[in-house]
């Protein structure tokens, strides 16, 4: 399983994403199922941090994020 892979899976899948987008350093994802989020998994997949408020969902990842949004949006 790839990074992108990885982290699509560890935030519950496209089942529980009703928002995915890159900002500088960070996925900005709104979810679902907060509960579906793994976060020791996104720290496995190379994130530098994950910040949780309910639904919203901030993958620090660093300056390659924008990358990893385009390889997540191409497994839809």
């Amino acid at each position: 399983m790839n990074q992108a892979e990885t982290i699509l899976k560890a935030l519950g899948g496209w089942d529980n994403i009703t928002a995915l987008e890159a900002c500088i350093t960070r996925i900005r994802v709104e979810v679902k199922d907060d509960e579906a989020v793994d976060e020791k998994s996104l720290h496995d997949a190379g994130a530098f941090g994950v910040v949780a408020v309910d639904k919203s969902i901030q993958v620090v990842m660093g300056p390659e994020t924008e990358a990893i949004v385009d390889a997540i949006e191409a497994l839809r």
